[in-house]
């Protein structure tokens, strides 16, 4: 029985920061960024970007002139990652 549990903010910062975290990041978003463009037109553009805050990320982009959200997010479920959408509400003026 686990009777007390302190979480180490500053090892899971460690982590999170590390090279290993970001090589498995950018392998994901790579990866994400290859299934997005089989899924795009011929010009729309797919953007891979690493980079650092307080850990490490990345993101992939679609620059089309047409929303390409749900692209993405079967582009990033094809690679394993569990995908949660918020669809954006419209707010009254």
């Amino acid at each position: 029985m686990l009777v007390d549990f302190e979480l180490d903010h500053d090892g899971i910062a460690e982590i999170l920061r590390s090279a290993q975290m970001r090589d498995a990041m950018n392998g994901t978003a790579v990866a994400v960024a290859a299934a997005a463009r089989g899924r795009v037109d011929k010009g729309d553009r797919v953007v891979y970007r690493p980079y650092t805050t307080d850990r490490q990320a990345a993101t992939v982009t679609v620059l089309s002139s047409r929303d390409r959200s749900e692209d993405l997010y079967q582009a990033a479920r094809s690679t394993g990652l569990d995908v949660n959408e918020e669809r954006p509400t419209a707010t009254a003026e």
